[in-house]
């Protein structure tokens, strides 16, 4: 073997044994399996509190109802010119009673002051108008009756408690325009002057109508989140109120006499229905609540 072989072959061992040795080592570990991605926990929506009706009023609260001529059916709704006046008073008369903070003020001096310029008129609309009830209901017991029991109306509606923000606050504007110029004639003001209080109630019944709304909203979309099983949706909420609406009414118990085609309404507060019997025999029917406030008197 010349040294050239002898340096091949020396070179054919060492490779032999690099090839030997890589046989022998042990492998590399696979890698590791990437770490699974995060849990992300989806904290579940919190549940705001359920709307409440404005004023504080009931949940159940009777509103009255838009007539089929488009006017709300309240105790100011289709009257003569003598009875927009006197009602313009018995406001004036609650309203002094009433709004006693201190930033009312104006009304009692406004009211003061309006019954010493006008107290003639109004003594004369008074007589005419027990002159009509006389008219109307055949004797003088009969119509002292109709007027008493239709004035409760009328006293208890300006003083209906949830509305007595919107109220004073009309009434209050109303009194200090009527103090920079006192109005001359009380019949002419009436009539434009009565429909601006009445506007403040009107506020009053579409908030509260919103509430409905809102309210039947959110048990729509809560009450089986809450109370699973037991609750379920079965009917869209009404959005409107008044004829053709598709909402469901009880009878209001305030208001003038109605003819036949109209209906006083009362959207229903809840559209739901227990989806699992209730236990024991169903309870009987309970009649509507109505509203009852104490009659104010009026100032002398």
């Amino acid at each position: 073997m010349n040294a050239i072989e002898g340096k091949t072959a020396g070179k054919l061992a060492i490779a032999g044994l690099v090839v030997t040795l890589s046989a022998c080592s042990p492998k590399e570990p696979p890698a590791p399996a990437p770490p699974p991605p995060p849990v992300v926990v989806v904290e579940p929506e919190p549940i705001p509190a359920r709307p409440t009706p404005p004023g504080s009023a009931a949940v159940d609260m009777l509103v009255p109802a838009i007539g089929v001529n488009g006017v709300r059916m309240t105790v100011n709704a289709n009257l003569s010119s003598l009875e927009t006046v006197w009602n313009y008073r018995s406001a004036l008369n609650v309203a002094a009673l009433n709004c006693v903070d201190v930033r009312y003020q104006p009304i009692l001096d406004n009211y003061k002051a309006i019954l010493a310029k006008h107290g003639k008129r109004f003594t004369k609309i008074n007589n005419d108008l027990d002159a009509q009830y006389r008219k109307d209901h055949g004797s003088r017991s009969a119509a002292t009756r109709a007027r008493e029991a239709y004035m409760t109306q009328v006293y208890n509606y300006f003083a209906l408690p949830p509305a007595h923000d919107y109220f004073c606050d009309a009434a209050l504007q109303l009194s200090q325009e009527s103090m920079l110029a006192p109005p001359t004639d009380i019949d002419a003001h009436a009539l434009t002057a009565l429909p601006r209080l009445e506007a403040a109630f009107e506020r009053f019944f579409q908030d509260f109508e919103r509430f409905r709304v809102a309210a039947v909203a959110w048990d729509q979309k809560y009450l089986p989140i809450l109370y699973p099983g037991i609750y379920t949706a079965h009917a869209p909420a009404p959005t409107t109120f008044g004829p053709g609406s598709g909402a469901v009414y009880t009878s209001a118990t305030y208001g003038p006499s109605l003819t036949p085609d109209v209906t006083v309404a009362q959207p229903v507060a809840e559209d739901f229905r227990l989806t699992t019997p209730a236990p024991g025999p169903a309870a009987p029917a309970q009649a509507p609540a109505t509203i009852s406030q104490p009659v104010i008197q009026p100032v002398p």
